[in-house]
């Protein structure tokens, strides 16, 4: 069924932006923005393996300001990680967007997954999966440069030579690796990037990188950086296999980036968001459940941060 995902997923976002200018772009005198950030990855048909372990971790977040009583942000982040031993697989995929409308405000919403497999290989075995990666962004705005909007991505999988950690030591080890992926002092044996940017007044970009073991079986690719309506969708599919010679413990971590941004600031308020941006970023280091805060001047601050 997962196969058939990519195709509605790109029919229905692709369609996204239309619907969007239809529902906001309804008062000329008020900034109306949007932007997306849709990320899948999913690993299948694992073999030549002797046993297997998952872990993950999931969590999203959304933060909205505005200073207006007839500002307004939606935000939506709808994260998802599953994994199974048998047979053994891991997916991971989320949709997150944010809009907007009003005359200053500023939305952002941000979703990160870990997935950590940890698999004993035999001598003489080939180690092998299949993978699907999906990345969809996507901004709209009315008049640049009073209005921003971001839309970024990134998903990736690096596989390591863990034999040398005992098996006393391995579960504190891939504990560790779900806090932070990049903690590994190893160069990977493998491994697979795709990253992608949509930003109404920076810079564009969509690349892919992956190692010599990696073959990619399928690709589709479309972009469109011109104009306040911008967008980057891409799908890769593969196969990683590598020979072991002898017995040999590896690990796989995979992760999954993906956050969107809109602000509209009048000029003559640019200094009062950058005052309550910074307060925000204060309040994400409390890490609150949920936090609704209301003052006498019609300024909201709104958090609200899931973890799994």
């Amino acid at each position: 069924m997962k196969q058939y995902l990519g195709f509605a997923k790109r029919f229905s976002l692709l369609c996204t932006p239309f619907v969007a200018t239809s529902v906001l772009f309804t008062s000329p005198s008020q900034a109306a923005t949007f932007a997306f950030s849709d990320g899948e990855l999913s690993l299948t048909n694992f073999n030549g393996i002797l046993s297997t372990e998952f872990n993950s971790d999931n969590d999203a977040e959304t933060e909205g300001i505005t200073l207006g009583k007839d500002d307004f942000v939606d935000l939506q982040n709808n994260p998802v990680v599953e994994t199974s031993i048998s047979p053994p697989e891991a997916f991971t995929d989320v949709f997150s967007s944010v809009s907007g409308e009003g005359t200053n405000y500023t939305g952002f919403v941000k979703s990160n997954s870990e997935i950590v497999g940890n698999f004993n290989i035999g001598a003489g075995q080939t180690f092998s999966f299949d993978f699907s990666s999906f990345l969809n962004l996507g901004t709209e705005i009315e008049a640049s440069p009073v209005e921003n909007a971001q839309a970024n991505g990134d998903i990736s999988f690096y596989l390591f030579d863990t034999s040398d950690i005992s098996e006393q030591d391995l579960p504190d080890f891939l504990t560790s690796l779900l806090d932070d992926p990049s903690s590994i002092d190893e160069s990977p044996l493998s491994f697979f990037s795709l990253t992608g940017s949509v930003s109404t007044l920076g810079d564009d970009f969509l690349t892919s990188q992956n190692s010599s073991d990696i073959t990619l079986t399928d690709t589709y690719q479309t972009v469109d950086f011109e104009g306040n309506e911008e967008s980057a969708l891409t799908e890769l599919t593969g196969s990683f296999q590598r020979y072991f010679d002898k017995d040999a413990n590896v690990t796989l971590i995979a992760t999954r980036r993906n956050q969107a941004r809109v602000t509209a600031p009048e000029p003559t308020t640019n200094l009062a968001l950058l005052l309550f941006s910074a307060l925000l970023a204060i309040a994400n280091k409390d890490r609150l459940k949920a936090n609704l805060l209301k003052h006498s001047s019609g300024v909201k601050v709104i958090k609200l941060t899931v973890e799994n």
